[in-house]
């Protein structure tokens, strides 16, 4: 006969020792890579099932054929979307119409450290001038000492005269800036 609380329990004791241990059984950040376009899907189908589910978007300007303009939320990760759950859920969210696959490196998912999400919600809260470049080459290596980023850490760079800050996203080769003044950073040891 099976011992049900056993195997729904979200944590196992060690008879041997007599404590309790945790394994896969943490909440972490992990990125799912979705079909194309299919973001807002993925978001809301997730949300229904009741997941921590957080779609960056950005509002931009775009311009049509015909020369109207119009504000949208666009996406800022197109075709990736980050879920904080446990390990063992994976492959429960992969079964998600439109999901894909979840990132993964060397055979074990990536995960995405909490200050990052923050930062980059803090980013898209301050809203001023967010852009997301793709196989971005690293720049110097900064801290910022002021505002609500402070504490963070990533690269400054120029761009179009513009001095920019960055947070790398490792795993899916992509990196998020915001405007900065030069004045807000240090040199990381």
């Amino acid at each position: 006969m099976l011992n049900y609380d056993v195997l729904l329990s979200p944590i196992k004791q060690d008879v041997e020792h007599d404590y309790l241990i945790e394994s896969n059984f943490k909440s972490n950040w992990f990125i799912f890579y979705t079909a194309p376009r299919a973001e807002k899907y993925v978001y809301q189908e997730l949300v229904r099932r009741k997941y921590e589910v957080f779609l960056p978007m950005t509002k931009t300007l775009k311009t049509w054929k015909n020369r109207q303009k119009k504000v949208i939320d666009q996406v800022l990760f197109p075709s990736y979307i980050f879920v904080n759950t446990h390990e063992y859920e994976l492959q429960i969210i992969k079964q998600v119409p439109k999901i894909v696959t979840y990132i993964h490196c060397a055979g074990k998912p990536s995960i995405i450290q909490v200050k990052e999400i923050e930062c980059i919600k803090e980013m898209l809260r301050l809203n001023q001038g967010v852009t997301v470049e793709t196989n971005f080459s690293e720049g110097e290596q900064v801290q910022i000492l002021y505002g609500p980023l402070a504490g963070h850490s990533g690269i400054l760079v120029k761009q179009k005269g513009k001095t920019r800050f960055g947070i790398k996203l490792k795993d899916i080769n992509q990196t998020f800036f915001i405007d900065i003044n030069t004045n807000m950073v240090q040199k990381s040891n």
